[in-house]
């Protein structure tokens, strides 16, 4: 099987080369994935993978809304810039987070740059929602198609509201610890679904195997045909050929 991996932060891999983690994630078959941005410092990191493994690396950039704080009087032309560099990058991951920051209003004026970006290069988002579905729910109509639920984390009826929009949904393996998991797998349109790490934080590559086992026993469904129906969908949201 192969994998597609649509949230992964490489530039906090720590001191490890570049071609040592792209091995790394090639031994466990992840042969594409989306390697994401948290901090400003983030993107010159983003850019070079982008670069140096164009086939494999599709680049975002963004600024998560822990860290909105880092955002600058050039913060609009500086991400502009790379959007510009790169036609097929994404920007993200950002979002609201109310959990680690409650100075929403700061995490609004940087998302909506963001936003509007988005819609101007027509990019996807790539989302962080956390304790903030009421914030984000305001911005629903207006999002990028494609645009992606990262790491999902709300409810049921959060889920239905997504899938009414288009969104995708993306999970990994935190998410079937959710009592209602099978619940919004079910829920979710089969091809608006995607499989992520998060690492090195939330998983690792080498627990794509099982996501995708736990998808497919779900939906009852083949676990090669399930890998596959995941990495064609996020070739389809995320590959701007």
């Amino acid at each position: 099987m192969q994998f597609f991996d649509t949230h992964i932060h490489l530039a906090d891999f720590g001191t490890n080369k570049p071609e040592d983690i792209m091995a790394y994630l090639d031994e466990f078959g992840v042969k594409k994935c989306v390697c994401v941005s948290a901090h400003i410092k983030d993107w010159p990191i983003v850019a070079d993978f982008a670069r140096n493994f164009a086939f494999r690396v599709v680049p975002a950039f963004g600024l998560h809304p822990w860290y909105v704080k880092e955002a600058g009087d050039t913060f609009q032309n500086d991400l502009e810039t790379y959007l510009e560099e790169f036609p097929s990058a994404l920007i993200g991951e950002c979002g609201f987070d109310k959990l680690k920051n409650q100075d929403i209003d700061a995490q609004k004026k940087v998302f909506d740059v963001e936003l509007d970006l988005a819609l101007r290069y027509r990019r996807p988002l790539l989302l962080h929602t956390v304790k903030s579905d009421g914030v984000m729910q305001e911005y629903d109509a207006f999002l990028p198609q494609n645009s992606v639920f990262h790491s999902f984390s709300g409810s049921l009826e959060r889920a239905k509201q997504i899938k009414k929009f288009g969104f995708y949904i993306a999970v990994n393996r935190k998410f079937f610890n959710k009592k209602d998991a099978e619940d919004i797998l079910k829920t979710i349109d089969k091809n608006k679904l995607l499989i992520e790490t998060d690492a090195p934080y939330q998983s690792k590559a080498e627990d794509l195997p099982e996501v995708v086992k736990k998808i497919a026993q779900i939906l009852n469904q083949d676990e090669k045909q399930t890998a596959d129906m995941l990495y064609l969908n996020a070739l389809e949201a995320l590959v701007n050929d």
